[in-house]
C-alpha cells in the first residue's frame, strides 16, 4: 500500500510532523542541480451533515493531502508544483516538473527567497486549538445531533434546515535553505507543523407560509462548546420563527437599532480586515490614513487619534482559548490591541512593509494575523436595551454584506431571520426586511449601550483555512440607516 491511501487509512486522518519531515527528506533526495528545496504540506479531514425540510439530505466524510514542492536550483530560476500523491514516483515527478519550470523561468529568483523571513524564530506557548470531541464526532453522532435540532421545529409544525461540520487539519512548511549541523533538521520556512480542529452547527427554521424565519448557530474549535448548547440553539431558532411571522412594512430611514452579536460580527468584518491589512499599493487610502508623503515615503495615519466610541476596544490574543486561533507558536505578532478605549493603537502590515517596522516591544513585528478578534462590551442586558428604547428595531443578523467604499467602510447588506419593531420599551410586531447602507465606523460612534461580549457563529470559509472566531457584544446604536425594503425572509 502506498501514496495518500496509506496515510489516510492509518489511525490519524492527517499527516503527523514526522511524516511531513519525511516527505521533505524524500523530495530533497530527488532534487538535481543543487540549490534549495521548500515543501509546504496541508492535510485535512472533514465530516459533514446537511438537512432540509426536516430530513437529512447529505452526509459525507472527505479527506485530502496537498504537497507544494518548490525548487530553486543553482543554475537559476524558481518554480512550484503541487501534488496530492505521496509515493516516490509522484514526488520525483513533481520535483522534476519544478526543476523544469525553474529552467524556463526567465526571471532568476534568489535562493534566499526560501529562507525564513525573520532573523530568528522564538517558540511560544500555543492555545489549545485541537479537540478530541471534534475529531470523535462520527457519522452516527452527527445524525443524532441533527435529529435533536429537527425535533423542536417538527413539533411546532415548522420546517428545519441546517448544516453540521467538523474538521481536523494540519499544515507545515520546511526548507533545505538552513540545516542545523548538530541535529540534522531543516529550518522552518513559513510556519512549523501545527494541527487544529474546527466545528460549526447552524439551523434555519421556517413556518409553512414561508413568511416567518428564525436562525441560530455556533462555531468553535471544540465541539463540546457547541454540543452543550444544541437544544438551546434549536429552541432559539423556533422561537424566532414564531415571533417573525406576518411582518409589516415600515418606511426606510434612520432608526435606533439593537444589533444582536451575530449582526455586530457581520458588520464589523470589513473594519477588522482593514485594521489587519496594510496594502503598499493603496498609498495611504483607507479609513486609517490621512495622506501619503511621496518625499519621505511615509504615511500619515490616525494612529493615536480617537476613531470610535471610547468604550470600544478591539484586540487579539493568540493565547486566548476562547479564540483558539493560533496557527504558529512563534513570537509574531503576539497579543495585539488594534483600538484601545476608542483610540487607534496599531495597524497590521503585509510582508512587503513589515520588515522595516519593528515595534520595539520584545522585537515583535506588527503583522496581520488571522481575523479572529474580541471586542469590549458592557453589562446591559438585551431586555434592558429593549425597555430603554422608545422606538427602534431589533436585528438578528445581516447577510450579503458588501463594502461600497474602502475609505469610509460604507457597506450594504440585508437584515435576515428576524427583524422586530420596538415601541415604548416593548417588541410590538415583526417587520419586513430592510437593506441597510451604513459604515461600521459610523455605528461605533453612535453607541448608546453595550452588552456582554459572547462568541458568535463565524467559521472559516476555506477547507484548510485559519480559524476566524469573534467575541462581540450586543450593541444599541442610534441613527442606523435603512435605505429600502426587500422581499427576503
Amino acid at each position: 500500500m502506498s501514496g495518500a491511501r496509506k496515510y489516510m487509512e492509518e489511525e490519524s486522518r492527517i499527516l503527523s510532523e514526522a511524516e511531513c519531515r519525511q516527505i521533505l527528506e524524500r523530495a530533497h533526495a530527488f532534487a538535481r542541480g543543487g540549490g534549495e528545496t521548500a515543501v509546504r504540506i496541508k492535510s485535512w479531514w472533514q465530516g459533514e451533515l446537511r438537512w432540509a425540510r426536516n430530513r437529512a439530505n447529505l452526509a459525507s466524510d472527505r479527506r485530502n493531502i496537498e504537497v507544494q514542492i518548490s525548487r530553486s536550483p543553482e543554475y537559476g530560476g524558481s518554480s512550484t508544483v503541487t501534488t496530492n500523491q505521496l509515493d516516490d514516483a509522484a514526488l520525483e515527478a513533481a520535483v522534476r516538473a519544478a526543476e523544469w519550470g525553474a529552467r524556463i523561468n526567465n526571471a532568476r529568483i534568489p535562493n534566499e527567497d526560501f529562507r525564513p523571513k525573520f532573523p530568528e524564530y522564538t517558540r511560544q506557548p500555543t492555545a489549545p486549538i485541537w479537540s478530541k470531541a471534534t475529531v470523535g464526532l462520527d457519522t452516527d453522532a452527527r445524525a443524532e445531533i441533527a435529529r435533536r435540532m429537527i425535533a423542536p421545529a417538527e413539533a411546532a409544525g415548522f420546517y428545519s434546515a441546517g448544516y453540521l461540520e467538523v474538521r481536523e487539519a494540519a499544515s507545515a512548511s520546511y526548507t533545505t535553505a538552513y540545516r542545523d549541523l548538530r541535529t540534522g533538521e531543516y529550518a522552518l520556512y513559513d510556519r512549523p507543523y501545527i494541527r487544529w480542529t474546527q466545528a460549526q452547527c447552524s439551523t434555519t427554521v421556517r413556518d409553512v407560509s414561508g413568511m416567518g424565519s428564525g436562525w441560530a448557530g455556533l462555531s468553535s474549535y471544540d465541539w463540546e462548546r457547541i454540543g452543550s448548547n444544541i437544544d438551546a440553539l434549536a429552541e432559539r431558532a423556533v422561537q424566532k420563527c414564531k415571533a417573525s411571522g406576518n411582518p409589516v412594512a415600515l418606511e426606510p430611514g434612520r432608526y435606533t437599532v439593537i444589533l444582536e452579536p451575530q449582526a455586530v460580527a457581520g458588520l464589523m468584518e470589513s473594519l477588522v480586515r482593514s485594521l489587519m491589512r496594510e496594502d503598499p499599493e493603496l498609498r495611504g487610502n483607507g479609513p486609517w490614513y490621512l495622506s501619503y508623503d511621496e518625499a519621505v515615503r511615509l504615511r500619515l495615519s490616525k494612529m493615536g487619534l480617537k476613531v470610535v466610541d471610547e468604550r470600544i476596544t478591539i484586540e487579539h490574543d493568540p493565547l486566548d482559548p476562547r479564540l483558539g486561533i493560533v496557527m504558529s507558536p512563534l513570537e509574531r505578532p503576539g497579543p495585539v490591541t488594534w483600538i484601545e478605549n476608542g483610540v487607534l493603537k496599531r495597524l497590521g502590515h503585509t510582508w512587503q512593509t513589515a520588515m522595516p517596522r519593528l515595534d520595539g516591544i520584545n522585537g515583535r513585528y506588527s503583522l496581520r494575523n488571522g481575523e479572529g478578534y474580541r471586542m469590549s462590551g458592557g453589562d446591559t442586558s438585551l431586555e434592558e436595551m429593549i425597555r430603554s428604547t422608545r422606538r427602534g428595531l431589533l436585528v438578528t443578523r445581516f447577510s450579503n454584506i458588501r463594502t461600497l467604499d474602502e475609505n469610509s467602510l460604507l457597506s450594504t447588506g440585508l437584515t435576515r431571520d428576524g427583524l422586530w419593531l420596538i415601541e415604548n420599551g416593548e417588541i410590538t410586531k415583526a417587520v419586513k426586511n430592510f437593506r441597510f447602507t451604513e459604515s461600521p465606523l459610523f455605528m461605533l460612534n453612535n453607541i448608546e449601550q453595550l452588552g456582554e461580549p459572547v462568541p458568535v457563529f463565524r467559521p472559516t470559509k476555506r477547507e484548510d483555512g485559519e480559524l476566524t472566531p469573534a467575541i462581540v457584544p450586543t450593541i444599541k446604536a442610534r441613527d442606523f440607516s435603512f435605505t429600502s425594503l426587500v422581499d427576503a425572509v
